[in-house]
């Protein structure tokens, strides 16, 4: 079986949360400003955004509060940056 973009870019979640923040246990499907503090989440974000090479918005923050969504915000800015590479001259 193979995993779905979904499933790989929910492990490489996990690994750069538990990489860079140094994490001992695994993050749950749960609400992640109770497992991480504000900081731990900035640093998540940083390295989410250097490893995917994409760029959150502001107002994604709103958007995200489980795994699941964050996972569903990066399939969607990296469909969205790939949609502006293929449209550049």
């Amino acid at each position: 079986m193979t995993d779905t973009p979904h499933q790989t870019i929910r492990q490489t979640l996990i690994e750069l949360a538990q990489r860079e923040l140094q994490l001992t246990k695994e993050l749950k499907d749960t609400t992640l400003s109770t497992q991480l503090d504000s900081m731990q989440r900035l640093s998540l974000v940083v390295a989410i955004e250097d490893h995917f090479k994409i760029c959150f918005d502001p107002e994604d923050e709103e958007e995200i509060d489980t795994i699941s969504q964050v996972v569903d915000l990066i399939v969607r800015k990296l469909s969205e940056s790939e949609g502006l590479s293929e449209s550049s001259p």
